[in-house]
């Protein structure tokens, strides 16, 4: 499957490494091209804005600081919804606030694709091994 994947810092990276290892087609993207280099060299391709991930796969995940930088990538002028199309789905890794969450989903639903809010925990220790969850799982 071809992934997008934004947001490569701590959690991000460790995460976007594991679908590439699982087989996946990564397609990436962070505000810091250098935090992107591992997934690069192992054979991920760079997209310059979340717009054009959105366009090259078939669904988008990111891990982001907070809800003002989910909000920009998801909404913004060459954000996710910008690309996605009909059908497609986002996936937000990130702690987010449900009112953003809720903005989001309807945003989305009007364009007929899907956000799920599923923030994981487990920290990078969870994130590398591959045994992060979503909160509230157990």
């Amino acid at each position: 499957m071809k992934v997008g994947f934004i947001g490569l810092g701590t959690m991000g990276s460790l995460m976007a490494g594991n679908l590439q290892k699982a087989g996946h087609q990564l397609v990436v993207n962070d505000l810091r091209r250098t935090s992107a280099e591992p997934c690069l060299t192992d054979g991920a391709v760079w997209a310059g804005t979340p717009e054009e991930i959105a366009r090259q796969t078939e669904v988008v995940f990111s891990s982001l600081p907070g809800p003002a930088e989910v909000e920009e990538v998801a909404l913004g002028a060459q954000g996710i919804l910008c690309g996605i199309r009909s059908g497609g789905s986002y996936f937000d890794l990130s702690t987010n606030a449900p009112s953003v969450a809720r903005r989001i989903n309807a945003a989305f639903a009007e364009k007929h694709a899907y956000m799920l809010d599923a923030p994981v925990s487990g920290g990078p220790a969870g994130a590398a091994t591959g045994k992060a969850r979503a909160v509230g799982e157990r």
